[in-house]
């Protein structure tokens, strides 16, 4: 999906320049910089575009697929018409062809 993205500005498409650590917290007066430790840090996605400069940070596990949840059922890609179904499924539901997992 990231390498699908376009510019909001100019339309150019963007080019990932690099995941970066940003710093979250302040120092303080009295504190230094012990705030800034403490908070930790935002794993980022930088994105930049070559046409007119623009920057759009997202966050770093923002394009990873969802993780399955606990006791779903897991999926099978039909060969024939490529749809995703459930694995006990006897038959594929948009197709109708014989699931050979079973």
């Amino acid at each position: 999906m990231r390498e699908n993205l376009s510019c909001l500005r100019c339309g150019e498409k963007m080019q990932l320049i690099k995941r970066e650590y940003l710093q979250l917290g302040k120092a303080g007066v009295f504190s230094g910089d012990w705030g800034n430790r403490l908070a930790g840090a935002l794993d980022v996605d930088i994105l930049g575009c070559p046409n007119c400069g623009k920057l759009e940070f997202f966050r770093a596990d923002w394009n990873q697929e969802p993780e399955e949840e606990a006791g779903s059922i897991a999926k099978v890609t039909c060969p024939r018409c490529g749809h995703s179904h459930d694995m006990d499924d006897p038959k594929c539901p948009y197709c109708g062809a014989e699931n050979t997992i079973l």
